[in-house]
């Protein structure tokens, strides 16, 4: 493990900033959370269709960014800034199981969208509540940000997934000090990926499910319908056994080519990584604008002025942008500047993302 010291600091005036960024985050994400009861529409169509868009780009680009602004993360903090904290520390074991437990979380919630979370907003509010109270019952038993952020957050997976090679690095704005919550650093450890994040066997084997499933699961996503009503829980199979054959199918592929070819391992998980998000994107970015058939997902509705081609042009974009950045480009970074340790110093860690596990 090679390791480069870099000095951390924030002025007074980017601390100022973020924090306003964490009150703004968390105000947005409490109107949305609102909405979803009062104005069900607007609230899913906000969560939904502007700001679930945005962040697997984000991810890959500056997952650090969203580290620092989650609401929910910020709320899992909540009970160590009032003293409320037993701050224990979260072993390996239990955070492993915690791990598994984001992964089935994110693969169980995904296909509910199509039977109730796309139509309901008061049934997505009620998860959503569940979801903050169990971050901050996490943060009030386990030490800062390794019992919610680093482990049973369903955003995780995605987030190691694809901010392997993030763009840029951002001052970590929640850590004044490292405390050694959790190692590896989700944060601080450049090369972190869904098949090195928790040095487990099951986190292993868990990081190999992930990479190797989710091209496919997202492609059968996309070929689910959105029922509406109750009257969606009558289609479950249909929900359910569409991504996870795609997912098995891609998983299968998966785990031959890192069988014949170890010595390529870490380029086949790239791969497949930027398999995912091209995959989500293909489907997602042409109804953003209006293009093709008449969609929810629509923002704004510019297809007017756009060439016939315009669909396939953004598909080709999608698949040279993202293929270059998580398959192409080279160098490794974190995800965010390091805070001090003990000594005073700063540190990143790079995990050699070679390493076959």
């Amino acid at each position: 493990m090679a390791t480069a010291t870099i000095t951390a600091g924030m002025s007074r005036r980017a601390h100022a900033l973020w924090r306003l960024a964490q009150v703004l985050s968390w105000v947005a994400g409490m109107f949305v959370w609102g909405a979803l009861i009062v104005k069900p529409d607007l609230g899913l169509h906000l969560l939904w269709n502007v700001l679930i868009p945005i962040a697997p780009a984000l991810l890959v680009l500056a997952p650090g960014i969203w580290r620092n602004v989650c609401p929910l993360g910020s709320m899992s903090l909540v009970p160590h800034h009032l003293g409320l904290s037993q701050d224990k520390r979260l072993s390996p074991t239990w955070r492993s199981r915690l791990f598994l437990g984001a992964f089935i979380l994110l693969v169980l919630v995904v296909p509910l969208r199509k039977v109730l979370l796309d139509t309901n907003g008061p049934v997505l509010a009620a998860i959503l509540t569940v979801v903050g109270l169990l971050a901050i019952g996490l943060g009030s038993i386990f030490k800062w940000k390794s019992g919610w952020c680093s482990s049973l957050c369903p955003v995780y997976p995605v987030e190691l997934l694809y901010g392997a090679r993030p763009v840029i690095s951002v001052h970590n704005a929640h850590c004044s000090s490292c405390l050694n919550c959790v190692a590896p650093c989700s944060e601080s450890t450049a090369g972190l990926t869904p098949l090195t994040a928790v040095n487990t066997k099951l986190g292993r084997t868990i990081g190999v499910a992930l990479t190797g499933l989710f091209p496919g699961f997202v492609w059968g996503w996309y070929n689910v319908p959105t029922y509406g009503g109750w009257d969606g829980f009558s289609h479950l199979h249909i929900a359910y056994g569409i991504p996870f054959a795609g997912g098995g199918a891609t998983l299968m592929v998966y785990l031959i080519l890192r069988t014949v070819l170890p010595t390529l391992e870490h380029l086949i998980a790239s791969v497949f990584a930027a398999a995912a998000i091209i995959t989500y994107y293909w489907f997602r970015l042409p109804p953003v604008f209006g293009i093709g058939a008449p969609d929810a997902a629509m923002i704004v509705d510019i297809s007017a002025w756009l060439p016939t081609w315009s669909a396939t042009a953004l598909r080709i974009l999608t698949f040279l942008a993202f293929g270059w950045l998580m398959v192409v480009r080279t160098g490794w970074r974190a995800w965010e500047t390091p805070p001090p340790s003990g000594d005073g110093s700063s540190v990143i860690k790079t995990l050699d993302p070679t390493i076959s596990v």
